[in-house]
């Protein structure tokens, strides 16, 4: 087993990150590259229309001769900026705090594409990559950052939020059927996501959900019901967890935040690059294992 610290990873170990354009997914595309990982930065954007830290990350990837490029993002709910500007709200209390609720609303469109692509898009890429996992001595990694992903010697990082605990759904009956890892399967996490959809179309019954942010929690939170899920499928053919990165400032959080992409990128990374026999199952508050 290698020991705390030692560098398990060489130029032939491969990092897929997805969502990679900016912010968290950017900055973890710098630090293991800076590992001397091989990555594979992806985003939804064609590579024209990348940001500009985007593109100077691959204009000296591409000057050391390590260039690879095209996935991931997030769906807003609807926010009242009149209702904001008029009563002089902080944009910062917006994400912050999480029983601020006025002026905004959940859309059923917004609310399925969030959970498209924070559920329903990392768990097809996850599966499409799982072919590609090498058994080695130290398990394979995904790294999925808000989509994003480091494929490797086999691990499987799901980034999460504080918004994906159980504890921000207000029906117990629900917080049990996705807690029961024994009894859990993708059918049980579908047909929960199916339900919370078609109480956000008929606008009814949403007492029982998330009280803010609702949709980008409960895709949270089903993706911290599919780590498990899958880290009992594989077993100890990989290991897989889930990571807060912390409170980080990004343009999610409309500029507010306690970490900087640079500080939650590296929580991100030190899951992904733990040494062997690490921990598959769990969930990282930063660098914390705590609960789900």
């Amino acid at each position: 087993m290698a020991g705390e610290g030692a560098e398990w990873w060489s130029g032939e170990t491969v990092a897929v990150v997805t969502g990679a354009n900016r912010g968290i997914g950017l900055e973890i595309c710098w630090q293991l590259a800076g590992k001397e990982l091989t990555v594979i930065m992806t985003a939804r954007k064609p590579q024209e229309q990348l940001s500009s830290s985007a593109q100077q990350f691959l204009q000296e990837a591409a000057e050391m001769g390590r260039k690879k490029v095209n996935n991931a993002g997030v769906a807003n709910p609807v926010i009242d900026w009149d209702f904001v500007k008029r009563n002089n709200i902080d944009t910062r209390t917006i994400v912050a705090h999480p029983t601020w609720t006025e002026g905004i609303s959940e859309k059923y469109e917004s609310a399925k594409h969030n959970i498209e692509t924070n559920f329903y898009g990392t768990k097809r890429l996850t599966k499409a990559l799982l072919p590609l996992l090498r058994p080695t001595s130290y398990k394979p990694r995904i790294v999925n950052v808000s989509s994003s992903y480091g494929l490797s010697c086999p691990r499987i990082v799901n980034v999460s939020s504080n918004y994906g605990l159980s504890c921000h759904l207000r029906d117990e009956e629900l917080r049990q059927q996705l807690c029961d890892t024994m009894g859990l399967t993708e059918q049980k996490i579908d047909g929960v996501l199916a339900m919370f959809l078609d109480d956000v179309k008929s606008e009814k019954g949403m007492e029982k959900w998330p009280l803010k942010f609702p949709s980008y929690c409960i895709s949270k939170i089903a993706l911290n019901a599919y780590t498990r899920l899958l880290a009992l499928e594989l077993g100890d053919k990989a290991c897989v967890n889930s990571v807060h990165p912390g409170y980080v400032t990004t343009d999610m959080t409309f500029g507010s935040g306690d970490f900087s992409p640079a500080e939650g990128a590296a929580n991100l990374a030190h899951v992904a690059l733990l040494p062997a026999g690490g921990p598959s199952g769990r969930n990282f508050l930063e660098r914390k294992d705590a609960d789900f």
